[in-house]
């Protein structure tokens, strides 16, 4: 969830690294396109897929040697202090030993849980940066205003993407092995669906 700042000259990550030491809540804003990007309050229904979807990645991910975090880590290319993208996800998976630091490189699923106020630029400049991160293999958007997620897959060439919408459609993340029903990213939520 986030919202433009300002629309000025692009800022580098040493840069927006400066900023943040400044700022009372550091938590609170992303460099998305060389803009620095002031993260908006959640709403409860954003907060509820946010938990859905991150606690069953994480139960696969923590067997695996994985981390999961939730909304506090950004993602960065690469350790290049020079550049204009450190974005902070609703959720990220990465493996290997625990990185040190306010960032990870090595990012394998991402996913974002969009609002109308989000969508332009996580579908936008965002979703464009996390297809250029060597590590990752799925991008996960999750709409809250609607039962619809679009999941890109890395593929040998590119990207595939496919859209669902409804609850018994199954996004698979061949990464760690599991899938998710759509029906459980909404569970809790006033767009969940029971069936008897």
């Amino acid at each position: 969830m986030s919202q433009a700042l300002h629309d000025n000259p692009p800022v580098t990550i040493a840069e927006f690294d400066a900023f943040l030491l400044a700022q009372p809540d550091a938590r609170a804003w992303e460099l998305v396109d060389g803009q620095i990007v002031g993260m908006t309050n959640p709403s409860t229904t954003h907060e509820q897929i946010v938990s859905n979807v991150g606690v069953r990645l994480k139960l696969s991910a923590d067997d695996r040697g994985c981390q999961t975090f939730f909304g506090g880590m950004r993602i960065q290319r690469s350790d290049d202090a020079g550049a204009v993208d450190k974005p902070r996800p609703d959720i990220l998976v990465r493996c290997g030993p625990m990185p040190g630091g306010t960032y990870v490189t090595d990012p394998i699923i991402v996913v974002e849980v969009l609002s109308p106020s989000t969508m332009d630029v996580d579908r936008g400049e965002k979703l464009r940066f996390y297809k250029r991160v060597p590590t990752m293999h799925h991008i996960v958007l999750i709409y809250q205003d609607q039962m619809r997620a679009e999941h890109y897959r890395r593929a040998d060439i590119g990207w595939n993407s496919s859209v669902f919408t409804k609850p018994e459609d199954r996004l698979r993340f061949e990464a760690l092995g599991i899938g998710l029903l759509l029906a459980d990213a909404y569970f809790g939520t006033v767009l969940e669906t029971r069936t008897p």
